[in-house]
C-alpha cells in the first residue's frame, strides 16, 4: 500500500498529519477561502505496465492508500475505454472515447470513493454517513453493507423513489432534509455529536469529500494509460459538481507523468452548470467562490456547488471549463442513447455536451484524443423516465403498424 505522511491544503500547501478535516483546511477557512487537501505519500510504488495483477481497482493497491487485508471491493474499476461509433464522426472527431464508468458495481464512479472510504473503518460499531448525491449515496450504503456497517444518508426531499430502494434494499437508513444546504452542518453535527464517520462533504461553503476515499479516483487515469497502451489522451473531460473526481483523476495523471509511463498530462476538462469554476478561472483567482444553490434535474451538478480541486485541476493541466444547460445536457444524453446505445443519468451527459459544444465551435481538431468520463447509468435518474401514456395494441400485426404509423416508425 501507498503511505501518507500528511495532507496538504490544495491552495496554500500548508502542511497537515493525517487527521479529520471537516472543514478543509483551517487556514484558508479563516481566510474566507475554503479549500480542502489532498494526501502526500512518503511511499508508493511506481505502476509497472504488465506487472499489476487483480480484479479491477485492486489491482492498484501498492498506489493506495489502503492494506489488501482493508480494503473493501465489490470488483469495482477495470470499467472499458469505448470508441464512439456515430457521435465522434458526426462531430467530425476520430478519437472521441467514452470511459464508461456506469459498468461499476452500483452503476456509478462513486465505486471508486466508496470503496476507500469504507476501508478506512476499522470499528464495526461506526455509523457511515453521507450526504452527497444520490450515486454516491446509493454506492457508500452498498459498501457499508458489505464491510457490515451501518450507513444513514442524509438527501434532498426530491430524492427519487428509485434512490430510496437502491440504499434501503442493502439495509441502509434514508432520510429526507427538509432545507437541501441544510444536510452539510446537520452531517457534521451528527459526526461530532454521535460518532459518525461521515465521508461525503459536510463543510458549507463546500469543500468536497474524504480526502482519502477521493483517491480512488486516481485509478481511473491508470486504466485510460493501460488502455491506450501508455499514450496520453489530449482531453480528458469530466462532469463536475464539487470537482472530487476531476481532482483525483488529474493526480492519476500526474503520478503517471512523473513515473515517466506518460510524457505529457492530458488537459482537464472541467463541466458544470453553475459557473462557479468559471468565474474564478476568468478572474484569475486562487480559490472559488461556491454558487448559490442551482436548480436543475441533473441532480449531481445541481445544488450549491464549486470548489478550489476543480479550479487546481483546470489551471494544473492547462485546461479549461466548459459550462452547458439543462437543454444541452437532454439533447446529450439523447444522442449518446440513440448513437451508442448508452443510457446514461443527466448529470453524466456533461462530457458529452461539453464535446459537442467544443466540436460546433470549432475548439477541438479533428485528431484529437477525447476521453468523456461518463460518471453514471441512468437507472437512478428520475428525470430519464418516459413521459407520457404507454401505448398499446390488442395483438393484430395491423394494429400495431397503426401504432408505429402514428410515432413515425
Amino acid at each position: 500500500m501507498a503511505v501518507a505522511s500528511g495532507l496538504e491544503c490544495l491552495r496554500c500547501r500548508r502542511r497537515y498529519p493525517i487527521v479529520p478535516m471537516p472543514a478543509g483546511c483551517p487556514s484558508c477557512a479563516t481566510e474566507g477561502t475554503p479549500s480542502t487537501v489532498a494526501p502526500v505519500y512518503t511511499r508508493m510504488t511506481p505502476l509497472r505496465p504488465g506487472k499489476a495483477a487483480g480484479p479491477g481497482m485492486a489491482r492498484y493497491l501498492t498506489q493506495l492508500p489502503v492494506g489488501r487485508d482493508r480494503l473493501v471491493t465489490m470488483g469495482e474499476g477495470d470499467t472499458p475505454l469505448l470508441a464512439t461509433q456515430a457521435l465522434g464522426p458526426q462531430l467530425g472527431l476520430r478519437r472521441l472515447l467514452v470511459k464508461d464508468e456506469r459498468q461499476n458495481p452500483t452503476g456509478s464512479w462513486r465505486d471508486r470513493f466508496a470503496a476507500l472510504a469504507v476501508s478506512q473503518v476499522e470499528d464495526s460499531s461506526v455509523t457511515l454517513g453521507s450526504a452527497g448525491d444520490e450515486a454516491q449515496c446509493v454506492a457508500l450504503a452498498s459498501y457499508a453493507a458489505r464491510a457490515g456497517l451501518r450507513s444513514v444518508s442524509l438527501v434532498d426531499t426530491a430524492v427519487s423513489e428509485r434512490t430510496r430502494d437502491a440504499i434501503e434494499a442493502v439495509g441502509g437508513r434514508v432520510v429526507g432534509v427538509t432545507n437541501p444546504e441544510g444536510r452539510w452542518p446537520l452531517l457534521a453535527d451528527a459526526e461530532r455529536t454521535l460518532g459518525w464517520r461521515a465521508v461525503s462533504n459536510r463543510s458549507s461553503p463546500p469543500i468536497g469529500s474524504d480526502p482519502l476515499a477521493v483517491e480512488g479516483y486516481r485509478t481511473i487515469a491508470y486504466e485510460i494509460a493501460e488502455q491506450l497502451r501508455f499514450g496520453a489522451p489530449d482531453l480528458v473531460v469530466a462532469p463536475t459538481g464539487l470537482g472530487d473526481g476531476l481532482q483525483g483523476i488529474w493526480r492519476g495523471f500526474r503520478e503517471l507523468v512523473s513515473w515517466g509511463l506518460l510524457d505529457r498530462i492530458p488537459r482537464m476538462v472541467a463541466v458544470e452548470i453553475g459557473g462557479a469554476v468559471a468565474s474564478a478561472l476568468a478572474s484569475g483567482k486562487d480559490w472559488v467562490a461556491p454558487t448559490g444553490y442551482v436548480e436543475s434535474p441533473a441532480r449531481a451538478l445541481a445544488g450549491v456547488t464549486g470548489t478550489v480541486q476543480t479550479l487546481h485541476a483546470v489551471v494544473e493541466s492547462e485546461g479549461l471549463v466548459v459550462r452547458v444547460s439543462d437543454a444541452e445536457l437532454e439533447q446529450a444524453r439523447m444522442q449518446m442513447g440513440e448513437l451508442e446505445g448508452t443510457w446514461i443519468d443527466l448529470a453524466a451527459a456533461a462530457p458529452i455536451a461539453a464535446v459537442i459544444k467544443l466540436a460546433q465551435r470549432g475548439d477541438v481538431p479533428a485528431r484529437t484524443v477525447v476521453v468523456a468520463v461518463v460518471s453514471e447509468h441512468g437507472v437512478h435518474d428520475e428525470s430519464s423516465v418516459a413521459t407520457g401514456t404507454l401505448e398499446t395494441v390488442d395483438g393484430r400485426v395491423d394494429d400495431l403498424l397503426r401504432v408505429l404509423a402514428v410515432r413515425g416508425e
